[in-house]
């Protein structure tokens, strides 16, 4: 429980961000967390979801001081959420969910809660990421802030010495089998708060909408949910703690996604692996998937993110180094989803969905793909790889430039190399109408290391 005095300072807080660092320390310090619910009563909270679910609010909000700046059926919907929730009459509504196939042949499930559901799931987000963000394992890299897949992938590259043998882990179908009653067993080791907890559990069994018919859910939390991403590194929090106090072992995870770095044998490693299959289904009511699991040894690929890691070792200082790498399969799907062509046979295709476009906005689509892939891969060690994408791509765009001009590709070619010596150029304006010379994006053009937070690239 919170201290007397930890309790005044948070009650005499006005502004709940001045509340939620208390939070923070508190949780960090090992403290129980009280008073969830009555932050919630707070406006400005309200206004900090809004803007974080919209953030074109964001501006508007900057522009004017006044709370009222919002839309004023936005301000009502918050003030009459604000006295339900003081009332005790707040419940969540069912959703209508939908299931769509995934391109392994199984199926997402995608829910969509209304607007005033929503809302409320992002302020329950916002205070559950303040009170365990701080105990969360840094081996731990999905859906939080700061951390990304290439954090993961830097961690693996950095520390992974002297591993010899790896367990490439997938829980598939994690979000579809989270134990309801488990998860909020979790969310009260942090939390002593009965009405935060009810509501949490209103959000995740408030049911879904099938043929007009309420259904009750016992499990299950979609991706498409507000809070999945912080209940899902709450639920994998219990894995991170358990594989943080096993011994000899590397560990990184993304989501329902990780790899264990073995110091030993391949006997070893298999005893690991029923270490944490027993572990994941008594504590945590998950299987591991034996087809998706996969144990090798370091000096083989090891797939992971949509890269590939092994171990390479150097004769001259008899030290061995991680490097990344781009599977050469990543990049031949990649072509053929864009709709580029072939990259093993070099047959290059016209994209007929983009004729109708106006040149620009073809040479910007392009752009922004190659971009993606590129910023996606940059921590490749053959990265330079990417060479015959971009390459195969340009001659994509100027073949369906020169469908789009009933010319041949060769004249395409000539006419926007006139621009500028060596580069593929279309003139356009700017907002001024000034003419504006605009490339076809170079691999060499781009830069290769950035810092790695915050890529917005889905793994491959």
């Amino acid at each position: 429980m919170l201290t007397p005095i930890l309790k005044g300072v948070m009650n005499m807080a006005k502004d709940p961000f001045q509340q939620l660092d208390v939070i923070r320390n508190a949780s960090l310090k090992g403290k129980i967390i009280t008073d969830c619910y009555r932050l919630m009563y707070n406006k400005k909270l309200w206004f900090k979801a809004y803007t974080e679910l919209y953030p074109n609010a964001r501006n508007m909000l900057a522009k004017r001081t006044k709370a009222a700046s919002l839309h004023g059926p936005v301000l009502k919907g918050i003030d009459d959420i604000i006295e339900q929730l003081k009332a005790g009459t707040f419940y969540f509504e069912s959703v209508s969910r939908a299931h769509f196939p995934k391109i392994n042949g199984k199926q997402q499930i995608v829910q969509a809660p209304n607007f005033k559901d929503t809302l409320v799931q992002e302020v329950i987000k916002i205070i559950l990421e303040n009170v365990f963000e701080p105990i969360f394992s840094n081996n731990s890299h999905g859906l939080r802030e700061g951390s990304c897949c290439h954090t993961a992938l830097s961690q693996i590259k950095n520390t992974w010495h002297g591993i010899t043998w790896c367990m490439a882990v997938n829980l598939e179908s994690f979000y579809e089998q989270m134990d309801h009653t488990v998860l909020l067993k979790l969310i009260s080791k942090k939390i002593n708060d009965r009405r935060f907890l009810l509501i949490i559990q209103n959000a995740l069994t408030c049911g879904v909408l099938k043929t007009r018919m309420r259904q009750k859910t016992f499990s299950c939390t979609p991706q498409s949910c507000m809070l999945s991403s912080v209940l899902a590194n709450i639920y994998l929090h219990e894995l991170d703690l358990f594989m943080d106090n096993t011994q000899r072992i590397k560990y990184v995870r993304y989501t329902g996604s990780f790899v264990v770095g073995i110091v030993g044998s391949k006997q070893m490693t298999y005893e690991k692996k029923n270490d944490i299959m027993c572990f994941l289904h008594e504590s945590l009511n998950l299987n591991l998937n034996d087809e998706t699991t996969h144990i090798t040894h370091l000096n083989r690929p090891v797939p992971f993110l949509g890269y590939e890691f092994r171990k390479y070792n150097r004769i001259r200082t008899h030290k061995s180094t991680i490097q990344l790498e781009i599977p050469k399969t990543k990049i031949v799907k990649f072509a053929n989803e864009k709709g580029y062509g072939n990259v093993d046979n070099f047959k290059i295709v016209h994209r007929k969905k983009l004729v109708n476009n106006s040149e620009l906005e073809i040479l910007n689509t392009y752009n922004t793909e190659l971009r993606a892939i590129a910023n996606y891969y940059k921590l490749a060690n053959n990265y330079h790889q990417l060479n015959s994408l971009f390459y195969l791509a340009q001659s994509s765009f100027i073949k369906t430039i020169a469908n789009k001009r009933r010319s041949t590709s060769s004249k395409v070619f000539s006419n926007m190399k006139k621009h500028k010596q060596g580069s593929l150029c279309l003139v356009g304006t700017d907002k001024q109408g000034n003419e504006k010379i605009q490339q076809f994006v170079k691999l060499k053009d781009l830069p290769k290391y950035k810092h790695v937070n915050g890529s917005r690239f889905i793994c491959p």
